[in-house]
């Protein structure tokens, strides 16, 4: 975040620096080149690798870069420890072949999906699981960038950076933006971009996750019971000046890693957030936007395809994400994020539906069960989900809705769709043509959904008994969808 002379002087401005830097995990920026609008660009983070944790802040200075396209600015940032605190990190595509890319590519393209974020660390399997990638984005038209992950890469790997940047930065799959190879991160706050275009050769486009921001509702990296809002975009756009920035698209967050492996459990409040998310996207039109992730299963925010049970994809193993990714498909998320890419990638501020679809997702339990689980114990914020079914109704026309209530819930939240809940009586509503993400209060049981407008009469059921028996705290949504 750049800070003029006089602003680093300003104790409001920095005071509010220091709030957001604090208050932060997950965020794209583009703060490197400024640039005359040339198009609208969806990208998928695809983990080649998995954090374990995340890192540490210890304190908070005043950095001197100079990143590429930039004069000499001072940015005030976080330094890191630098390391996850176990040290260890688990490959997510390291038995991948070039094919298993070409499949992942061509399911992500058939969305609107531009190019993958390829977010690597140290792995000896970095170069076949890049060769593999950059030749598939050529075979199959899509586009891909490396992305440093800073809980593994320094300053002082610049030289090894530059061989990367050398080696895959002129391939035909590389994404090219400005004229420039398009390079990101995962944190590296501060890290100088024009010392890595110097050494490598290869003019880049510099589009770093610098800190602050905030992917999920959190304060400090800890749960927050609250929907998000665009409160940090904004303000990023403001600091940015005229310079890109990039939004991130999340549909959820959970993991329930135990001791035995990261170490990793708990849940940011996602239940209204997809939705909400991509409507955010259309209000502030930034340049890029990233959807997290293509296929980082240990924190349940994937969108890609699940891989069979017991995958080694699902790091952790048996006591890993295999126990809560097992049986669990997000697929359905992809068809509502479609229909927002093309509104984004038009410009329009509302998304245009063309196909009646209903798109449900919850958990597989209510929150209070209590779970023979002897792994960990329910996830830090488990309390603040709510015991509901979920639809994202996707509708051409108006209709009949019918919701079951168990609880009070507001009237504006409901949509233009009739499902049922488990054992719980259905009531009906009826609400205009578009989007609309709606809730019932959960039921034990099978859940059924139903729509009657003039252009769908159509009913079916989840893929997934709601029960109040578990063997494991899994808080990962169930999706999956009713059509015609």
């Amino acid at each position: 975040m750049a800070l003029t002379s006089h602003e680093s002087d300003n104790p409001a401005k920095l005071h509010r620096l220091l709030l957001r830097t604090v208050d932060c995990y997950k965020y794209r920026q583009l703060a490197e080149v400024d640039f005359s609008l040339v198009r609208r660009i969806i990208v998928a983070e695809c983990l080649c690798e998995v954090l374990t944790t995340f890192n540490d802040w210890l304190h908070y200075s005043s950095y001197p870069s100079t990143p590429v396209g930039s004069s000499l600015i001072d940015r005030f940032v976080p330094l890191t420890n630098g390391q996850p605190t176990n040290g260890k990190y688990v490959g997510i595509v390291a038995s991948y072949v070039q094919s298993d890319w070409e499949a992942d590519m061509n399911l992500a393209k058939a969305i609107g999906i531009d190019g993958f974020a390829l977010n690597i660390g140290k792995d000896t399997y970095n170069d076949q699981q890049l060769g593999f990638a950059y030749a598939a984005a050529a075979n199959v038209g899509f586009k891909v960038f490396i992305s440093f992950d800073f809980s593994y890469w320094t300053s002082s790997d610049v030289s090894t950076m530059a061989t990367y940047m050398q080696t895959y930065a002129t391939k035909p799959g590389q994404f090219i933006y400005n004229n420039a190879a398009f390079v990101s991160s995962f944190v590296g706050d501060g890290y100088p971009y024009r010392t890595l275009e110097s050494q490598s050769g290869v003019t880049l486009f510099a589009c770093p996750n610098w800190q602050p921001g905030s992917f999920w509702p959190n304060t400090n990296n800890q749960p927050l019971d609250a929907n998000i809002t665009t409160t940090l975009d904004q303000q990023y756009i403001s600091d940015l000046s005229s310079k890109p920035y990039m939004m991130p698209v999340s549909p959820w967050f959970s993991t329930h890693y135990g001791t035995d492996t990261y170490s990793k459990n708990w849940i940011f409040y996602s239940d209204w957030l997809y939705q909400s998310r991509w409507d955010e996207v259309l209000q502030v039109q930034p340049q890029f936007v990233e959807i997290l992730t293509w296929n980082d299963f240990g924190e349940s925010h994937y969108v890609g395809p699940l891989h069979g049970n017991n995958s080694p994809l699902y790091a952790g193993g048996p006591t890993g994400a295999e126990r809560w990714v097992n049986g669990m498909p997000h697929d359905a998320w992809r068809d509502v994020a479609q229909v927002y890419i093309s509104a984004f990638k038009s410009g329009a501020s509302t998304p245009t539906v063309t196909t009646d679809e209903l798109v449900y997702y919850y958990r597989p339990n209510p929150k209070g069960t209590t779970c023979s689980d002897t792994v960990a114990p329910q996830p830090t914020g488990y309390q603040d989900d709510d015991d509901f079914v979920f639809v994202i109704a996707l509708l051409k026309s108006a209709g009949t809705v019918t919701i079951t209530f168990v609880s009070t819930i507001s009237v504006s939240v409901l949509s233009l769709t009739s499902f049922r809940s488990g054992s719980n009586a259905p009531k009906q509503f009826s609400l205009a043509a578009g989007v609309h993400t709606i809730a019932a209060p959960m039921g034990l049981g099978t859940q059924n959904f139903a729509l009657s407008s003039s252009t769908a009469n159509f009913n079916g059921n989840g893929g997934l008994q709601i029960t109040n028996q578990c063997s494991v705290y899994n808080f990962n949504a169930y999706v999956g969808k009713v059509t015609a």
